[in-house]
């Protein structure tokens, strides 16, 4: 008897065991994850009901997932419809066609000056050309100056990697950003394109091939091969732009002498530059996941102030909306910064919170599809849920996240949807592809709008416990 209890007993723990490993197991299942590191939020918005929620207030690495942060912010705000404006003023007396001083462009942060994401918006130096020549100037006694006192704090973000400086990806935004402040080079023959002054090299012994500069420099440390062909930041985008108007100026017969001179307090407004408007600089930057339109996006929430004050408003406007920031440390508009902190807790809420917002649709259609979309195109692509699923990527090194929402058939946001997993340690592509499998699981109910709610609620705390 002592035995058959001993033996039932056995059984019975090993039971409990099973159905406690069950109840907990995690919902992803690729080996090589840290649980404690990944943070996963499914909310059903119809019923206020959170299918999964999983280290939801964990504060996490979300890279480019902050992106959906900033321009939410940006439509709380400032009207998305507005536009950065960039004067150009003619500072001195014009007399029988000379002007007698400088011809000055006031930058203000616009990220979008000839930019190739925009070519509608295209021609800068050669507007400035035309109404330089309208007002009937055929001579500058005095230079061409980028004026970038209206934009303070042009320094690079705090947890930048000093890897990602050198690169397209990492560049900062100044004062005067020019051509996605981005170009070519080509080594050995130090050819750039678009023409960037003053930029030195320096040669370093070694094998295979790489390229590096320091944060602020104009110095590229060129290691082991001297074939380049690629495509890097610029280090102070203000001396392309400059050179550039003053070759078009030149190009259409109007001299620019050099001379330092004191204008007289006389200045004419030349001519006005515009960017597009805010809601399409917030659409393009959340396709492809731009750093530069998404930090211009930031500090155009508060025009001439600082990143730090940017991001106090950001904060203070999701603190009036009741989204509590908890373990939230923002430094970036971009996500680039490995210092941020986000919470699925946070972000869900914020995603929840613009659904409920005036500016819902314009929110949510900044988001790409999957199976269609930018960053997206790949993502459950030719499944069930191509289409009805829109979601911010954010990746680095470490980082996979994703944010969004699923959509019913009419377009309407049912389900939010956060993803955070930092530290993992299996192939980016397995994660993905479990992320996927987890989604088509749980969204099986979603795909059946006949399902009562009653039945919603039952079916998917069943699956909590599978």
């Amino acid at each position: 008897m002592k035995a058959l209890l001993t033996q039932m007993r056995v059984v019975l723990v090993a039971a409990l065991l099973a159905i406690s490993a069950v109840a907990n197991a995690f919902p992803l299942q690729v080996r090589g994850l840290d649980t404690l590191k990944t943070a996963i939020l499914i909310r059903d918005l119809r019923f206020g009901h959170d299918i999964v929620a999983e280290n939801i207030d964990r504060a996490l690495i979300p890279a480019s997932v902050m992106k959906s942060v900033t321009v939410a912010s940006m439509l709380n705000l400032a009207d998305s419809s507005e536009r950065f404006a960039t004067p150009v003023i003619a500072e001195g007396r014009i007399s029988d066609g000379v002007l007698e001083g400088n011809l000055v462009v006031k930058v203000c942060g616009d990220p979008t000056i000839e930019s190739q994401f925009f070519p509608e918006s295209q021609g800068f130096a050669d507007s400035i050309a035309a109404s330089v020549k309208s007002l009937g100037i055929k001579k500058i006694l005095g230079k061409v100056i980028i004026d970038e006192s209206d934009f303070p704090d042009a320094t690079t973000p705090p947890g930048w990697m000093d890897e990602d400086i050198p690169w397209y990806y990492g560049a900062r935004l100044q004062g005067a950003n020019f051509r996605d402040n981005r170009f070519r080079l080509r080594l050995p023959s130090k050819t750039t394109v678009p023409f960037v002054p003053d930029l030195k090299f320096s040669y370093v012994a070694g094998k295979g091939s790489k390229i590096d500069r320091k944060d602020g420099s104009e110095t590229f440390i060129v290691k082991g091969k001297r074939a380049i062909n690629d495509v890097f930041s610029m280090p102070y985008p203000y001396k392309a732009m400059r050179h550039e108007i003053a070759d078009v100026l030149k190009r259409e017969g109007v001299e620019v002498v050099g001379k330092n001179v004191t204008p007289a307090n006389e200045n004419c407004e030349v001519y006005v530059h515009h960017s597009p408007i805010f809601s399409d600089i917030m659409r393009s930057l959340m396709f492809r996941s731009d750093n530069l339109m998404a930090e211009g996006i930031l500090r155009a929430i508060t025009p001439g102030a600082t990143r730090a004050d940017a991001i106090t408003e950001e904060l203070a406007v999701w603190s009036m909306a009741g989204v509590s920031a908890h373990g939230i440390n923002i430094i970036d508009g971009s996500g680039l910064s490995r210092d941020n902190r986000l919470t699925a807790r946070f972000l869900g809420d914020v995603y929840t919170y613009m659904t409920t917002d005036p500016f819902t649709n314009e929110y949510i259609g900044l988001f790409p599809r999957a199976g269609f979309d930018g960053t997206m195109k790949g993502f459950l692509a030719a499944s069930p849920l191509a289409g009805r699923v829109a979601m911010k990527t954010g990746s680095m090194k470490g980082v996979q996240s994703y944010g969004g929402y699923l959509f019913d058939e009419d377009g309407f946001p049912t389900h939010v949807i956060v993803f955070m997993v930092n530290n993992f340690r299996c192939s980016r592509a397995a994660l993905k592809k479990d992320i996927e499998r987890l989604l088509l699981e749980k969204f099986d109910v979603s795909l059946h709008p006949e399902t009562s709610k009653e039945d919603a609620l039952n079916e998917n705390d069943n699956e909590d416990n599978q």
